[in-house]
């Protein structure tokens, strides 16, 4: 193994090591830059390369935080400063999306006229990364030459992932240097297992997921009352499921078919994220561990065609939603806001449908023992009101 293959793997070991990957990766980058003044000035030269701001003469500050007029504290990962100036701030990540609804807006806001805000994540997470920013933001990013970017209020945004950055900095000689290499393929390989962390011992994490899993089973009980009670119009609805990952309640609308309930995997992924198109389309909502989706399991052979499409027309309507649970409420608040917001979000969905003549029309023509359930897991399903009269 090379020597460079060696320092990868060190830095791979290290970063996952410490349960902190993302401060860690941070705090060697500043390390690097405070004892190499070439690697420093090379740093600056790709920032101002790639920003279109020349960052040349700035220095760099790791983990600076400013209070805004409401109090709230907003750490900023590397703040690139001129004077009293803010020229630039770098956002970084390794596992996590934005951490709050607003963090692109507000490191927006705390940048000089003519400044870049730069988030860098792993090359993985880049399309969901931009794709959370585009929500929070309202503007899209389009990609070119490996990084998303986009102009707004005198300002830069560019989404890229750390081997695009680290790679592209260069001695004057135009040779990368070896440390950041090894930084950018120890942080590129990490394993998708995330080592525990004492929050695993926190007895508060288990409380957390054990209400949650509470909530799901009561969510999805709820739920065939509270649809009849809306006068919402669908097919039927299942008695609910569980299996380790998730709790919930299939539902159809002439054939199309949804899920309602608690999910993991959901909970893992940033809402919007291209790779999963189950997950919905650009938005600026909050990882939840409840959401309304499509399913994305492979449709039966018989009816693959037509499950396809279904599916399709359910994703131009929006069907994913991460469901927002409200902090600091009691359980019933919590439930009571979880079902208002999946009633009217099904029940828009079943409007939008039975106005589309495509939809009804296949619906009517389909063969109706082929595209019921064929999942005996489903149970006994429920009939809609107004299909049980129809």
């Amino acid at each position: 193994m090379t020597d460079d293959g060696v320092a990868h793997r060190a830095l791979q070991y290290l970063l996952r090591s410490t349960g902190t990957p993302e401060i860690t990766t941070n705090n060697l980058l500043q390390a690097l830059l405070d004892e190499d003044t070439m690697l420093r000035a090379a740093f600056l030269e790709e920032l101002s390369q790639l920003t279109g701001v020349d960052l040349r003469d700035c220095r760099v500050e790791r983990e600076a935080y400013r209070s805004d007029a409401t109090g709230k504290r907003s750490f900023r990962d590397f703040l690139i400063s001129s004077g009293t100036n803010t020229r630039a701030i770098v956002e970084t990540k390794i596992d996590s999306a934005l951490t709050s609804e607003d963090q692109v807006t507000r490191y927006l806001d705390q940048l000089d006229e003519g400044g870049a805000l730069i988030l860098v994540t792993r090359q993985p997470l880049v399309r969901g990364l931009a794709v959370q920013a585009s929500g929070q933001l309202g503007n899209t990013l389009p990609i070119r030459n490996g990084v998303h970017r986009t102009a707004l209020r005198g300002r830069e945004v560019l989404v890229l992932s750390w081997g695009r950055l680290l790679r592209a900095i260069v001695d004057p000689a135009g040779k990368p240097f070896p440390d950041l290499v090894a930084l950018a393929a120890a942080i590129e390989e990490l394993p998708a297992f995330v080592p525990f962390t004492p929050l695993i011992q926190d007895i508060a994490v288990g409380q957390a997921v054990t209400q949650i899993v509470d909530v799901a089973y009561e969510l999805c009980a709820a739920l065939p009352a509270r649809l009849e009670e809306a006068g919402v119009d669908y097919d039927w609805i299942s008695r609910t499921q569980k299996w380790g990952r998730a709790v919930w309640v299939s539902l159809a609308i002439l054939g199309h078919e949804i899920w309602v309930g608690y999910d993991s995997e959901h909970w893992s992924r940033t809402p919007g994220d291209p790779l999963h198109p189950e997950t919905g389309g650009p938005t600026a909502a909050f990882p939840s561990p409840f959401w309304v989706s499509r399913h994305a399991d492979e449709p039966r052979r018989a009816v693959k065609e037509v499950e396809l499409r279904r599916r399709a027309r359910l994703d131009g309507l929006g069907v994913a939603l991460p469901l927002q649970a409200p902090l600091g409420t009691s359980f019933d608040a919590v439930l009571e806001s979880l079902l208002d917001q999946a009633v009217r979000h099904i029940a828009g969905l079943s409007t939008a449908l039975h106005a589309d003549p495509q939809a009804l029309a296949e619906f009517r023509a389909a063969d109706t023992q082929e595209l019921a359930p064929q999942d005996e897991e489903l149970g006994e399903l429920i009939p809609g009101s107004r299909r049980r009269s129809k």
